[in-house]
């Protein structure tokens, strides 16, 4: 199936009352699409703007037709509505089939989204800082640790050891628990005591599994856990 196409900048096109037209006709809001090339989504965001597969295009209605600018000039796509159910033929014959997706739908899909991000990050990344000092002769060290069960939640501890001529001390944070969210290659980490970290992604493995992350210059790793 043909992809609407968008190139360069085109024409701003007009027609009266935009808006009534387009809630009368009922085409705004959100639609997933089935046609030969498999599944796509339609999203009528205004009047005169929509996104199909990704791209954004202006549009305008014209009888039964959503007429769009081509790479030679407007495009006529005929479409049918009844309902909740959406037929386009592209000018080249090709045809897809939609459905408006409810306001639960789409808040499910979100859901479905953030879930298969999460899912990414899974296990154990640790941060490591340190210090020796041959003068004294004392060194210090300090561990902290983020466990990421890749459903949404997180658990960050930390330990540190002191070593010296006064002797050798030991300490540990326990356990502070969190929410995390993927999106993209950002991570948001919010603690239970108000505390929040924002990450990039610093090394995502061939199957999507994040190993690394990068927080105010500071490396998170597997490699760095003990």
């Amino acid at each position: 199936m043909k992809r609407l196409i968008l190139l360069g900048s085109f024409a701003y096109l007009v027609f009266s009352t935009p808006a009534l037209a387009a809630a009368k006709n009922g085409l705004l809001g959100e639609w997933t699409c089935q046609g030969d090339d498999g599944t796509t989504s339609l999203a009528f965001r205004s009047a005169d703007s929509l996104i199909y597969d990704g791209e954004m295009n202006r549009y305008r209605l014209q009888g039964d037709a959503i007429m769009v600018q081509g790479e030679w000039g407007e495009e006529a796509y005929r479409y049918t509505l009844k309902g909740d159910r959406l037929k386009v033929t592209f000018p080249e014959g090709d045809r897809i089939s939609c459905k408006r997706v409810s306001t639960a739908g789409r808040q499910k899909e979100d859901r479905n989204r953030a879930q298969r991000g999460n899912a990414q990050l899974r296990g154990r990344l640790c941060q490591w800082s340190g210090s020796s000092s041959s003068y004294s002769g004392s060194s210090y060290s300090r561990t902290s640790s983020i466990e990421f069960d890749g459903q949404g939640n997180a658990l960050y501890s930390n330990e540190s050891s002191y070593s010296g001529n006064a002797g050798m001390a030991y300490g540990n944070s326990g356990g502070t628990r969190g929410q995390y969210q993927v999106a993209g290659n950002l991570v948001t980490i919010r603690l239970e005591d108000g505390s929040q970290v924002v990450a990039t992604v610093n090394m995502r493995q061939n199957d999507g599994r994040i190993t690394e992350l990068m927080e105010n210059g500071k490396l998170w790793a597997t490699g760095l856990c003990q």
